[in-house]
């Protein structure tokens, strides 16, 4: 119930401060994401840059990142952050050096914005109801991964009550990572869940860490869940550290 009453509060505050902008936008948005292939690659990214920036501008938050040399120049990385609000994928669209691929469950595949962004950037649905769609989607990471295309996961799977302590990051998470021998980036995003308190200042900080990279040869003879333990261990250190 949380989900959605937060969800609710979040689009009504971004129609109400942003109505124009968002008219502006959207139509567009949704045209191109309804035939992506009649633009191409860069024109999409683009856009969806345009339309990030748009967000950030218009809701008064600023993006501070740490860690940008911890990102492998080659291409073929598996970002794991935690998970506070919804603009953690405007933050890691944001705050990454080059263009990333997303993989977000499905339901949130299936609200505004998220829709029309999964459809014009490199996205792949996670359905929590079927093992079957899961493991298509385990083995579609994999492929892409192989294909050296950059992908950012969310371990927790959802929002976790309490930001300052994560959720298990799930096994199954880094599946595709064993199978792909890529490296694995914990990540933390630190205070996203407040941008849009009442009285939060103006404009609002977040900050996004890009931790030391785990490589294939330091994680291959683990297990999923170990693997997901030492990652999730990563990031809550930072969480524990500045997180409010």
């Amino acid at each position: 119930m949380k989900l959605i009453s937060n969800h609710t509060r979040i689009l009504f505050w971004m129609l109400i401060k942003n109505v124009q902008t968002i008219f502006k936008l959207y139509p567009n948005m949704r045209k191109m994401a309804r035939t992506p292939e009649k633009y191409t690659k860069q024109e999409l990214d683009d856009y969806v840059d345009l339309v990030v920036d748009t967000i950030i501008e218009k809701c008064h938050f600023h993006i501070n990142v740490h860690g940008l040399e911890n990102i492998p120049a080659d291409k073929g990385v598996l970002v794991c952050p935690n998970h506070q609000e919804k603009t953690d994928i405007v933050v890691i669209r944001k705050s990454f050096p080059r263009p990333i691929g997303y993989v977000i469950d499905s339901f949130a595949a299936k609200r505004h914005f998220c829709r029309e962004i999964c459809r014009m950037v490199p996205s792949i649905t996670m359905p929590k109801n079927s093992m079957k769609g899961m493991i298509k989607a385990i083995e579609k990471l994999t492929d892409e991964l192989k294909n050296k295309e950059d992908y950012v996961i969310f371990p927790e799977g959802r929002y976790a009550p309490d930001c300052k302590h994560l959720l298990p990051f799930l096994g199954g998470t880094f599946k595709s990572a064993l199978r792909s021998h890529v490296p694995i980036v914990p990540t933390a995003i630190i205070n996203s869940n407040h941008v849009f308190d009442r009285g939060a200042p103006k404009p609002y900080v977040i900050d996004v860490y890009y931790l030391s990279p785990i490589f294939y040869d330091d994680y291959k003879d683990m297990k999923t869940n170990d693997i997901a333990a030492l990652v999730q261990g990563k990031v809550q250190e930072v969480v524990d550290k500045y997180q409010r």
